[in-house]
């Protein structure tokens, strides 16, 4: 199987995602870039929405899993409602 895309290219990003994460980095994104950002982190950057496995190619479907379980960790954080974080300290 041949792929579309090179799986360790850089995220393809515009002129507004760049100014999304630099003002995101920065701390002082407006609501809209913290969005923007966020997107760009989750569905650019990280492939959380992308199939992973290459068939043939093992090594190229670990990496795009590793890239992609960033991506889920952050939706599963924004998903879940923050009181079932709370852990039982007793």
């Amino acid at each position: 199987m041949t792929l579309k895309t090179n799986p360790f290219a850089p995220a393809a990003y515009g002129d507004e995602d760049i100014a999304a994460i630099k003002a995101l980095a920065k701390g002082n994104a407006s609501p809209g870039q913290q969005i923007a950002a966020l997107k760009w982190i989750v569905d650019g950057a990280a492939g959380t929405y992308q199939e992973t496995m290459v068939p043939g190619q093992p090594d190229v479907s670990d990496y795009l899993a590793g890239r992609r379980n960033v991506g889920l960790q952050i939706v599963k954080i924004v998903n879940t409602p923050a009181p079932l974080f709370k852990k039982d300290t007793k």
